[in-house]
């Protein structure tokens, strides 16, 4: 019995936007990190509709992003309640992990339930994956995040 829930349990797991991403990043990735144009080409299909780039070397307090998927857009118009900035959105909270990502060289996964301005919280998920344009240098993060719903008000 637990062998087959632990088999349910990784079968759902795959299925979480991240891990496809993830996945997808590290088929890139061939002894040193992948650039944006080799993340450009991924088959993604619907996914690129939640996935961002940012260009590290031109963000400068704020992520300078280069792409930014249709759904993903959404999250840059949902703010925070609570947070020391009053102007901080979705989006803000996802990318923060960015010089995590780039210090690290690796994927940053985070989870977070955040309150929203209305009182709704709402859980999501990303990942950060660090790009390079010359395999070794951290020059971009690509990213990609959802939210698993906004729960009703307390």
């Amino acid at each position: 019995m637990k062998t087959m829930l632990r088999e349910n349990s990784t079968r759902l797991r795959e299925r979480r936007l991240i891990h496809r991403v993830e996945k997808s990043w590290r088929s890139c990735v061939n002894g040193e990190l992948p650039s944006w144009s080799e993340i450009q080409l991924l088959e993604l299909g619907d996914d690129w509709d939640l996935c961002f780039a940012v260009d590290m070397r031109l963000s400068n307090g704020f992520p300078y992003f280069i792409y930014l998927g249709d759904k993903l857009c959404r999250f840059s118009n949902i703010y925070l309640s609570g947070h020391k900035l009053c102007e901080e959105t979705l989006l803000d909270m996802v990318t923060s992990k960015m010089d995590e990502a780039a210090l690290s060289r690796e994927p940053v996964f985070y989870e977070s339930a955040l309150r929203l301005y209305d009182r709704r919280r709402i859980i999501f998920r990303s990942v950060l994956l660090p790009l390079s344009t010359n395999g070794s240098d951290v020059t971009h993060v690509f990213g990609a995040a959802n939210g698993t719903g906004c729960l009703p008000k307390d």
